[in-house]
C-alpha cells in the first residue's frame, strides 16, 4: 500500500500511471462501501457506474484535495455518492428490489407459510451480518455468499489473506452469538 505523498509523486511524474496507482489502491474500498450501501436496491453494474462516478470526481478534483487528505476525500465522496446512488435507484418506480425480488421468486403456491419463514431468516441474517460493521461484513458477504477466496477479498479491504481468514473465523463466532441472541440456531 502506498503512502499519499508517493501517490501524490507518481501523479506528478505521469498523471495518468498515477491516477491508475491510486485506482488499484482504493477502488476495492470504494467498491465494498458502494456495493454496502446499494445491495439491496441495485445491480453489480449499478456499483460499477456509482465507483466510476467516484473515481471521475477524485481525478478532476485532485489537485484541489490538500496534502494528508485525500483518503478522507476520497471517503467522503464515496459515501456520498453511494447515498445518492441509493436514493435513485430506490425512487425508480419499475425498479424491484433484490430482496423483493428474492421474496418473489421463493414464494410458491405449495408452502408459502415455510417460503415466508425462509425470507424473514434470511432478512435477519443480512442485517446481523451488516451488524457485525465493516470490514467483517463485507469479508462474510464475500466468503460464504460470493464464494470468493481470501487471496480476493484480501484485495477488496487491502488486509493480507492471513487476516481475512483470522477476521472471517472471529466475524463468524460473532454473528453466531448475534443468531444465539435472537434464538435462532442453525
Amino acid at each position: 500500500m502506498r503512502s499519499e505523498s508517493e501517490l501524490r509523486t507518481a501523479i506528478s511524474r505521469s498523471r495518468e500511471e498515477g491516477f491508475r496507482l491510486l485506482f488499484q489502491q482504493y477502488s476495492g474500498y470504494v467498491y465494498a462501501i458502494v456495493w454496502n450501501r446499494i445491495c439491496t436496491v441495485g445491480t453489480r453494474e449499478d456499483a460499477e457506474e456509482c465507483v466510476s462516478d467516484i473515481f471521475s470526481d477524485v481525478f478532476a478534483n485532485f489537485d484541489r484535495i490538500g496534502n494528508g487528505k485525500l483518503q478522507s476525500y476520497i471517503r467522503t465522496v464515496t459515501k456520498r455518492t453511494a447515498i445518492d446512488k441509493f436514493r435513485s435507484l430506490s425512487a425508480q418506480p419499475d425498479m424491484v428490489s433484490i430482496e423483493e425480488q428474492e421474496l418473489q421468486d421463493a414464494l410458491s403456491e405449495e408452502n408459502v407459510e415455510q417460503d415466508y419463514e425462509t425470507i424473514a431468516l434470511r432478512r435477519l441474517l443480512l442485517d446481523q451480518i451488516h451488524a457485525l460493521g465493516e470490514p467483517d461484513a463485507t469479508i462474510i458477504m464475500m466468503k460464504y455468499f460470493y464464494e470468493r477466496t481470501s487471496n480476493e477479498i484480501a484485495a477488496v479491504v487491502h488486509l493480507n489473506p492471513v487476516a481475512v481468514r483470522m477476521r472471517a473465523s472471529r466475524a463468524m463466532k460473532k454473528l453466531k452469538k448475534l443468531l444465539s441472541d435472537n434464538n435462532i440456531t442453525p
